[in-house]
């Protein structure tokens, strides 16, 4: 939401200074498309959906991994 009332913000500037001249009008538009440049938008949801996904898969894998082991011994024994 933030994002939206700077871009506001900015667009009301921008049409300010159009007024008084289209030199400022382009240094501010270059300063915006540098900025937006150099930091790039995280999008956290898809960040928290990879971690939980990769931490349900990493529970999944241990289990079966336990399942295998307990599976071993109680087929052969603890003889080795």
């Amino acid at each position: 939401m933030a994002g939206g009332r700077k871009r506001e913000w900015i667009r009301k500037k921008m049409t300010a200074a159009a007024g008084s001249g289209s030199l400022r009008m382009r240094a501010l538009s270059t300063a915006l498309r540098q900025r937006r440049r150099r930091l790039p938008r995280v999008d956290l949801l898809r960040f928290f959906y990879e971690s939980i996904v990769f931490r349900l898969l990493w529970v999944l894998e241990s289990i079966v991994v336990l399942a295998r082991l307990c599976f071993f011994f109680l087929r052969f024994g603890f003889r080795l």
